[in-house]
């Protein structure tokens, strides 16, 4: 997933959660704040994620 995706998913869970709490309707309301978590637990998938960084060593011994 790209930057560019997490900060989509990022800002849909906050509009999402907004909608709940303008929502009149606890059913409407609760359809948003599910979509908000949905959203969120995709973010919270890539930066949750551990970063494995592999370094290159040079393996000559030293008898060469």
């Amino acid at each position: 997933m790209s930057a560019d995706d997490t900060a989509y998913y990022r800002k849909r869970a906050i509009e999402e959660r907004e909608m709940a709490l303008r929502s009149e309707r606890q059913s409407v309301a609760a359809i948003h704040e599910d979509l908000a978590k949905q959203y969120q637990a995709l973010v919270d998938q890539v930066e949750l994620r551990p970063k494995i960084r592999i370094i290159a060593t040079d393996r000559q011994t030293a008898s060469g």
